[in-house]
C-alpha cells in the first residue's frame, strides 16, 4: 500500500527502499549508503535496540556525530519503535548527564564498542546500546508498527529559568511537517539536499526527512562551519539542489557575492534560511543578483520545525521601502496562526500582538514536566473540536494593514525602555546591519549607572577599518539618538550555536567607550 500524508516518517522511508533501493540515499565523508543497505543497517540497530528492550514511548540517546552513522542511528531507532533523544555530544559530560536523567534515557545507539565505553564513561552510568555498523540484521526483522500519537523525538531547548525544556514531538505531528514541506520545497527524488546542520538542531531532520521520503539523497558538509565561500565548491562538485541554511549564514553569503560577484552553483535552484530574522535588504540584493529563490521559514522546536513561510514574488523586493525585517510569511498547510491581546483577543490587521501557533504541527509538549506544558499549551478557543490547543510563542507580531503576510517585531521580553522612549531591539538591530561592513549583530540592553543603555556587538567582514565611533557616527545620522548604541563591540564574529541561534552566554561584555 502506498504511504500517505499521515503515514509515519519511517514507514515512508521504507516504502522508498523497496521502490528504490539502489538509488543514494545518504552520501558523506566516511561513504554512501543506497536506500537498500540505508534501511537494512537501520534494520540491523533496531534488532539490537528491541533485544534490549527498547520500544514505544522509550527514549534513545543518538550518541553519533553526523554522517552515515547518524543517519542509519535515527532510522534505527524508529525502526524499533522508540524516540531518538538528540543532543549536542560536544556538551559538558555533566549536562549530558541532565539530560539523559530528564528523558529518562537507558538505550543509546553508538557506533562500535569502543564509542559506547567512551559515552559510558563520560555519562557515569551504564546503558544498553546498539551499533550503527552491523551491515544487516540476523533476521527478517520488520520496522515495528507506529501507534497513534507516539512519540517520535524529544530535543532540549534552553529555558529561561536555566533549565532545559524537553520538546517532545509526535509521529503524527512529524509525518503532516514533512509531507508539507516536501511539497513546499518542491522536493523529487532528482535532488540532492545539503545537510548542514547540526545534529541536536531540528533543522537536521528538516533537512534529511523530507529529503528521503521522496527519495532523494541526503548530502553531509564535513565541516559546517567553513564560510560561504568555501562552501560553494563544494556545492559544485555534489550538484547540491536545495540548501537550509541559518539566516546569518546566508546574509553573510549575499553580502559576500555582491562584493564579489560570481555565478553561485549550477545545480543550486532553492536556498531556505531561518533560525533568525532576516533583513529585506540582503533579500533584494539577492533576487536582484539573480541568485536562485529563497524561502524564509519561521518556527519552533514546540512546532515541530516550521510553521510559516515567506518568499517574495518576483517584483516584491522592488517594493521594500527599506532594510525591514523579512516577514514571517503564512501558516503551512495545517498550521493555524492566531496575533493575540493579553485577554486572548485577536487583534486587527496593524496591530502588535503575541502569536500563537495551533494545529497539527504542535508539539506533544514537554517530556514529563505536565506543569510546564499546560503553561505554554494552551486550550484553543477559536478551534472547531474541542480539546484543540495552541502554542504561546512569546513572540511579538503583526499583520500588515492589508491582511498580508505576518511580521516579526521582536520578542515579548526584547521590547525596552531607553531615555523613557520604547525600543525594540530588532529595529536597532536592522540599523546597525545597514551598514555594508556589518554582516552579523545583536543588540541588547544593558545596566549602566544612569539607566538601561543598548549595546551592540557586531561582526564586520574581514579587513574593514571600521571603528566602534565611526559605526556610531554613521547610526547618528540616520536615526533617534536614543536608538543608537551607546556602546558597540566589533568582532571577526558573533558566538552561535550549532544551529545558528546567538549564544548569549559567550558573548564578551561590552567595549568600553
Amino acid at each position: 500500500m502506498s504511504p500517505t500524508e499521515t503515514t509515519p516518517v519511517p514507514l515512508r522511508i521504507a516504502h522508498r527502499a523497496e521502490l528504490t533501493p539502489e538509488a543514494t540515499a545518504v552520501r558523506a565523508p566516511e561513504g554512501e549508503l543506497t536506500y537498500r543497505q540505508f534501511d537494512r543497517r537501520a534494520r540491523a540497530v533496531a534488532e539490537e535496540l528491541r533485544a534490549a528492550g527498547a520500544g514505544p514511548e522509550d527514549t534513545v540517546l543518538l550518541g553519533v556525530r553526523r554522517g552515515v552513522h547518524w543517519a542509519v542511528g535515527l532510522l534505527g531507532i524508529w525502526y524499533a519503535g522508540a524516540a531518538p533523544l538528540l543532543v549536542d555530544l560536544d556538551a559538558p559530560d555533566e549536562r549530558l548527564r541532565t539530560l539523559l536523567r530528564e528523558a529518562g534515557t537507558r538505550h543509546a545507539v553508538t557506533q562500535d564498542t569502543y564509542a559506547a565505553a567512551m559515552l559510558q564513561r563520560r555519562l557515569g552510568s551504564e546503558l544498553f546500546w546498539a551499533s550503527t555498523t552491523t551491515a544487516a540484521p540476523t533476521s527478517a526483522f520488520r520496522p515495528v508498527d507506529i501507534a497513534p500519537g507516539s512519540l517520535a523525538y524529544v530535543l532540549f531547548t534552553s529555558g529561561s529559568t536555566g533549565l532545559p525544556k524537553p520538546v517532545a514531538v509526535a509521529h503524527p505531528g512529524l509525518a503532516a511537517q514533512v509531507a508539507t514541506l516536501a511539497e513546499r520545497y518542491e522536493l523529487t527524488e532528482r535532488d540532492r539536499v545539503l545537510q548542514f546542520a547540526a545534529p541536536a538542531f531540528d533543522v537536521s531532520l528538516e533537512e534529511a526527512l523530507p529529503t528521503w521520503c521522496t527519495g532523494g539523497a541526503a548530502v553531509f558538509v564535513q565541516d559546517n562551519v567553513l564560510s560561504p565561500a568555501e562552501l560553494e565548491p563544494f556545492l559544485e562538485e555534489e550538484r547540491i539542489s536545495v540548501v537550509n541554511l541559518p539566516t546569518p549564514y546566508w546574509t553573510q553569503w549575499a553580502k559576500d557575492v555582491e562584493r564579489a560577484p560570481r555565478p553561485l552553483p549550477s545545480a543550486l535552484r532553492r536556498v531556505v534560511i531561518g533560525s533568525d530574522a532576516g533583513r529585506t535588504a540582503d533579500l533584494t540584493r539577492w533576487t536582484t543578483a539573480g541568485h536562485p529563490p529563497v524561502i524564509s521559514c519561521y518556527g519552533l522546536t514546540e512546532s515541530t520545525i516550521t510553521a510559516t513561510s515567506y518568499e517574495p514574488g518576483p517584483a516584491e523586493p522592488a517594493g521594500f521601502t527599506g532594510d525591514e525585517l523579512i516577514p514571517l510569511g503564512e501558516p503551512l498547510a495545517g498550521v493555524r496562526a492566531y496575533v493575540l491581546d493579553e485577554e486572548l483577543r485577536e487583534v486587527p490587521p496593524g496591530t502588535a500582538g503575541e502569536l500563537y501557533l495551533a494545529g497539527s504541527c504542535l508539539a506533544r509538549g514537554y517530556h514529563g514536566r505536565p506543569g510546564l506544558t499546560s503553561e505554554r499549551f494552551v486550550a484553543d478557543p477559536f478551534a472547531d473540536a474541542p480539546g484543540e490547543r495552541m502554542y504561546r510563542t512569546g513572540d511579538r507580531v503583526t499583520r500588515t494593514p492589508d491582511s498580508g503576510p505576518l511580521v516579526f517585531l521582536g520578542r515579548a521580553d526584547d521590547q525596552v525602555k531607553i531615555r523613557g522612549h520604547r525600543v525594540e531591539l530588532k529595529e536597532v538591530e536592522a540599523a546597525v546591519a545597514a551598514h555594508p561592513d556589518v554582516v552579523d549583530v545583536v543588540v541588547r540592553a544593558v545596566a549602566a549607572a544612569d539607566g538601561p543603555q543598548l549595546a551592540a556587538w557586531a561582526a564586520v567582514t574581514v579587513g574593514s577599518p571600521l571603528t566602534p565611533d565611526e559605526l556610531r557616527r554613521h547610526l547618528l545620522a540616520k536615526m533617534p539618538g536614543y536608538l543608537v548604541p551607546a556602546v558597540v563591540t566589533l568582532m571577526e564574529r558573533l558566538p552561535r550555536t550549532p544551529g545558528g541561534k546567538l549564544d548569549p552566554k559567550a558573548l564578551p561584555a561590552p567595549a568600553p567607550r
